[in-house]
């Protein structure tokens, strides 16, 4: 996957995912939903080839959720693919990784910091968070526009951007 197409990749990997367990008999997103039980459920009857692609399946989900940032989550794959390789050290060295860096993300009065943007018409504004979404940086963002006037201006060069098709925009008018 190309950088920044990390969330591509997980739809991807989701949706392949959903396959497998279908070929195996399962049903209703366990395999991504409760992948522990789902393993519990599941490992006995899979042939050595099914065990290998799984694997390499929750691996692979879990690479791109610590991309994302999502270190616990990617953790939580990566302890299912141990479950059906236990003898590989590449994955517990990764499961590892995402437990130190989730340990430095935390912030330890569990605050969540906050960027205000402002500035007069013409300042740079939209031109600065575009820049911030369209960056691959690794990192979670929130936007909330507040627009002065009946008819929102920015809102349509936000949602035009390369993200409008992944995230959910909601437009506020009139300083509400």
């Amino acid at each position: 996957l190309k950088e920044g197409k990390h969330f591509d990749g997980v739809q991807k990997i989701n949706a392949s995912m959903e396959l497998f367990e279908t070929e195996l008999g399962g049903s209703g997103g366990k395999i991504l939903k409760e992948p522990e039980a789902f393993l519990e459920e599941i490992t006995a009857k899979m042939t050595p080839e099914q065990k290998l692609g799984l694997r390499r399946m929750y691996e692979t989900r879990g690479d791109l959720l610590a991309a994302l940032g999502a270190n616990q989550r990617a953790a939580l794959e990566y302890d299912c693919a141990a479950s059906l390789d236990s003898d590989n050290g590449e994955i517990v060295a990764k499961r590892a990784k995402v437990s130190t860096d989730e340990k430095l993300q935390k912030d330890e009065d569990g605050k969540v910091p906050v960027t205000v943007l402002t500035g007069f018409l013409g300042s740079g504004k939209t031109t600065l968070l575009n820049h911030i979404l369209e960056a691959s940086h690794g990192k979670r963002i929130a936007v909330i526009e507040n627009e002065f006037g009946e008819v929102g201006i920015d809102d349509a060069l936000v949602k035009g951007g390369a993200m409008a098709d992944e995230e959910n925009i909601v437009e506020m008018n009139n300083g509400c």
